[in-house]
């Protein structure tokens, strides 16, 4: 190679890396514009509003929730977050439990944090989103607030106005399920379109269970897959449909056992009603049901036995999770010797299955209460070393508390 072309190619290169340090120095520096959040009330950015010909956004935030977090940092400080939504909204943000923000939970019956609220310049609702979003999707949320044929309030009216093609109601309701808002209402409309045949269909399915927390357990879909499970079974697997009603009596139960209400009459109430459904695992329902309920009620040797019946008929709860939760509920409650071996051996075949700090130290107290110090600070010290690991100072504070106890012989509970 002549001299001529080393020097071109030397500048050749030069150019390139500049090129390249240009390109990178851009890049780093290019997300430096937020969406802009008026410091004003709802009242007053109405009237804004109104004159601007905008929509509003309203970021419904609490203080201490970690994804509300998580989109101030890397959301709404995105350039085409900003950008978009500083184009086409007025944009505030409302913590949800201040005075201001109370009334606004309360007016948009907002369940969960964060909330995105839309409203239109005289303060309805026409969308809304909720959770952790990324850049793009958050985008997606805010065009579908813009555009009248996906925006929430557009279906409401569609719906109001007495559509009910079943397509239609198909897609209502997954709009509706992701914005955490009540659809039972629209998901009985949309099974009065279904034949009995079709209700196998994988679409049913998936609208049957689209909210695992609150599936109706007095529908007819659900009725029917009771009724005809070996076809379910035989279509999405006997584990698969089992697991999916099991859950469903499981959070239905829940939603009765912790209100204020609750007492025994409606216990036995709910009892009755399961029995009457049918369901081939009704005993495995009703034992789980029993487990709460004596845990709520702080019976606790009932509370023992049926958890030692659940271990020994239930697959569910012989899962490392659950069988975790159990033994540290007989750590902290029963006092039965018998039992607490019967949570010895589930903690320890926890701590085999999935290895990780906190069910080696549920492992470690079991074993310290039933007298094996010297295996227990052993047990102990390597959920010390595992904590590590995940770098949480506040757990390993708590578990070097716990490993003092133990070498101080103290007691670990009352």
């Amino acid at each position: 190679m002549n001299l001529m072309n080393i020097l071109k190619n030397k500048k050749n290169l030069a150019n390139l890396t500049f090129g390249i340090a240009f390109s990178l120095t851009e890049y780093c520096f290019a997300q430096n514009r937020s969406i802009n959040f008026e410091k004003k009330s709802f009242e007053n950015i109405k009237k804004e509003a109104k004159s601007a010909n905008k929509l509003i956004f309203i970021d419904g935030y609490t203080t201490w929730c970690s994804p509300c977090k998580w989109m101030d940092k890397n959301v709404f400080t995105n350039d085409s977050v900003a950008d978009f939504y500083n184009k086409n909204f007025l944009n505030i943000k409302i913590d949800m439990e201040l005075e201001e923000g109370k009334r606004i939970e309360e007016l948009f019956a907002v369940k969960s944090y964060p909330t995105f609220l839309y409203t239109n310049a005289e303060g309805k609702l026409i969308h809304q989103g909720v959770g952790r979003h990324k850049s793009g999707e958050f985008i997606t949320l805010g065009k579908e607030a813009l555009n009248p044929e996906t925006q929430i309030a557009g279906f409401n009216k569609k719906y109001e106005e007495g559509n009910r093609n079943n397509k239609f109601l198909y897609e209502y309701i997954k709009k509706l399920n992701k914005a955490k808002i009540d659809h039972k209402d629209i998901s009985r409309e949309y099974f009065k379109t279904q034949k009995e045949e079709d209700l196998t269909s994988i679409i049913n399915w998936n609208i049957l269970f689209i909210n695992k927390h609150n599936v109706d357990i007095d529908s007819k879909p659900f009725n029917y897959l009771i009724k005809n499970k070996i076809k379910f079974d035989e279509i999405y697997t006997a584990d698969s449909v089992d697991n999916k009603i099991l859950n469903a009596y499981s959070f239905n139960f829940d939603k009765i056992l912790y209100k204020k209400s609750f007492n025994d009459s409606i216990y036995q109430v709910w009892r009755n009603k399961i029995k009457k459904q049918n369901f081939s695992k009704a005993e495995e329902v009703l034992l789980e049901a029993d487990l709460k309920y004596n845990e709520q009620m702080k019976n606790w040797d009932a509370y023992a036995e049926n958890a030692v019946l659940l271990v020994e008929i239930s697959k569910r709860y012989n899962n490392p999770n659950k069988l975790n939760d159990l033994a540290w509920g007989f750590f902290e409650n029963v006092k039965d010797k018998n039992y607490l071996e019967k949570a010895l051996s589930w903690a320890e075949k926890s701590v085999k299955r999935v290895d990780k700090f906190d069910n080696n130290d549920n492992y470690a107290r079991l074993l310290y209460v039933l007298g094996d110090t010297a295996k227990a600070i052993q047990i102990e010290e390597k959920a010390i070393r595992l904590a590590k690991e995940t770098s949480n100072e506040r757990f390993i504070e708590q578990l070097n508390y716990i490993l003092q106890k133990m070498k101080n012989g103290e007691k670990l509970r009352d």
